[in-house]
């Protein structure tokens, strides 16, 4: 897939086991997000979260360690998880430590044909003026080399300086057309996404098979529906199975959520809602992109009335609230049921999320909200909003210029942001509400 107008860099942390891979992640992000663990091979998954440093955001990313010579299927499975987060990214920390190993030397040697920044940690360096451990990495040759202590925290502040020093351009030379609509299906293993991009586009561009995992690789083709241009973006499942051993490979589909305009989380209809659905909705709405939940296969259901789609939706919204601004599409991409609805739905969204609002219309709202529900007092002060202005599209973004800005409830903020996306018809829509102290 090509990455020439994602947003958001990646950052991928690699290197043999036990060498403080986790622990340099969490470090860096400051909160305890990986398992770290002394034994050797405790991060089998890729894991990432997005950070910010000097203003740049960017999403890092652990990894299992390398074994050039894997002796087992759990050993493969890590290698490729690891060497995956390698093609994805745009920057590579690759971590040793003090004693050099020969496997460190095998990484490094692979990592010479990769032509992207790469930075050497030498972690484990507890002594703050230690310049000596780990000199032997000088001569990888791959990139310069920072010593760090991911457990006192030592040197962390210059490698993140060096990192963001090292990222893309905030904004590429190459651009996504102006009038193209980019479409992301997401969802888990075997839920039928390749099939409804292939109902989409009206032929076979993703091999389907009902063996989870099929599509490995994320798949670009244009189409037109109504005369508009779209971008559909298949990604791999989210899921990677070998020899029943299942591990998390989230990179792909969090690239295709980054790049798209709106995404199709494509669910089984014989399974209902899941704890991985909601995580890779709440992924989507935290990107601010727009969102559709086609609700597949539903041929296999013996009874399909209207009242047991109310049903399904009823509880998703009890056990998902954040989703209850979603449009729900009842699908079957194997009898192409609902196909052009769910293409519909998605066009709305977008028509929606490039909606400009009068700011007179958003201040007549905002000014009666307060009226008959004005803001929680905050220390015995009353916040006010005093004006709000619409200030973009895709995603909409709104800025509230308030009287004691940072003592506005959460749930006051909540509910703002219900009541526009009511009131203005925000469906399926995320949008940004910021508020900010009046001049």
């Amino acid at each position: 897939m090509s990455n020439s107008w994602r947003k958001t860099p990646i950052i991928a942390i690699i290197g043999r086991t036990n060498v403080g891979k986790s622990s340099l992640f969490n470090r860096l992000l400051h909160r305890r997000k990986a398992v770290v663990h002394e034994l050797p091979g405790i991060t089998r998954d890729r894991n990432y979260a997005s950070m910010t440093w000097n203003r740049r955001e960017f999403f890092l990313v652990d990894t299992g360690g390398i074994l050039s010579k894997p002796e087992s299927d759990i050993e493969a499975s890590v290698t490729l998880q690891a060497t995956t987060a390698i093609e994805e990214a745009d920057e590579i920390l690759f971590v040793v430590e003090n004693n050099l190993l020969t496997e460190d030397y095998r990484i490094a040697e692979m990592l010479r044909k990769v032509d992207k920044p790469i930075i050497v940690v030498v972690n484990k360096v507890d002594k703050r003026m230690d310049n000596w451990s780990g000199a032997e990495a000088e001569g990888f040759g791959v990139g310069n080399v920072f010593r760090v202590s991911a457990k006192l925290g030592y040197g962390t502040g210059d490698l993140l300086d060096e990192i963001v020093e090292k990222l893309p351009p905030r904004h590429s030379t190459k651009t996504k057309p102006s009038d193209e609509i980019s479409v992301a299906i997401v969802g888990r293993p075997n839920v039928g996404k390749s099939s409804i991009a292939n109902k989409l586009v009206g032929r076979e561009i993703v091999i389907t098979n009902p063996e989870p995992g099929t599509t490995i690789d994320a798949v670009d083709e244009k189409f037109k529906f109504k005369g508009i241009v779209y971008r559909l973006v298949d990604t791999a499942g989210l899921f990677r199975r070998q020899n029943d051993i299942t591990y998390f490979a989230g990179l792909r589909t969090l690239n295709a959520i980054e790049e798209c305009d709106v995404a199709i989380l494509v669910m089984d209809a014989t399974e209902g809602l899941t704890r991985l659905d909601k995580k890779i909705s709440a992924t989507i709405i935290e990107r601010y992109k727009g969102l559709i939940i086609a609700m597949n296969k539903w041929d296999l259901l013996p009874v399909r009335t209207a009242e047991l789609q109310r049903e399904f939706e009823r509880k998703i919204r009890i056990e998902a609230p954040f989703l209850n601004f979603i449009s729900i599409v009842f699908t079957s991409a194997k009898t192409g049921h609902n196909i052009f609805k769910l293409m519909e739905a998605t066009q709305e969204v977008v028509e929606r999320s490039t909606m400009r609002i009068q700011t007179s219309k958003l201040n007549e709202l905002i000014h009666h909200l307060q009226n008959e529900h004005p803001p929680p007092r905050y220390r015995g002060r009353k916040p006010k909003i005093m004006y709000a202005v619409q200030t973009n599209i895709q995603p909409p973004e709104f800025i509230l210029f308030s009287k004691l800005p940072y003592a506005i409830a959460p749930s006051y903020q909540r509910y703002i942001t219900n009541q526009i996306r009511e009131r203005f018809d925000y469906q399926g829509v995320t949008f940004k509400l910021r508020f900010k102290q009046r001049r």
